[in-house]
Order: C-alpha cells, then sequence, then structure tokens
C-alpha cells in the first residue's frame, strides 16, 4: 500500500484519502477470531523440507493435498 505524501498542513481531501487507503486494505487482512473463507483462491502450505501442497476439497467434503 503506498500512501500520499503527508502535506505541511492539514488537508481535509488527503486525509479523507489516506483514511479511504487504509480501510480498504484492512477489509482485505483476515481477523482473529473469525472465519476465513478463501472462495476461488487456494489454500497453500508448507512442509518442513520446503515442499508446497495444496488443499482442496470436494463436494462431499472430502480434503486432499497436492504439491504445487
Amino acid at each position: 500500500m503506498i500512501l500520499p505524501t503527508p502535506n505541511d498542513r492539514y488537508d481535509r481531501v488527503t486525509i479523507s484519502q489516506t483514511n479511504l487507503a487504509i480501510e480498504q486494505a484492512d477489509y482485505l487482512n483476515h481477523k482473529k477470531n473469525q472465519d476465513i473463507e478463501v472462495g476461488d483462491g487456494r489454500v497453500i502450505i508448507k512442509s518442513p523440507n520446503g515442499t508446497r501442497y495444496k488443499i482442496a476439497v470436494d463436494n462431499s467434503g472430502n480434503l486432499s493435498a497436492s504439491t504445487v
């Protein structure tokens, strides 16, 4: 995220733009104690040896992992 450079003087428009940018970026963050829904994204985890795996679920709820 790149925020606007602060002015020497208070500027309501710049502050509003900065607040909007922060709010929009914060919306994309996962929150503590809330469900995480990935949607069309992938969940990728890394094993101790460095191999990366994507986790998937089928329509019956069965989980699978395959290398990325």
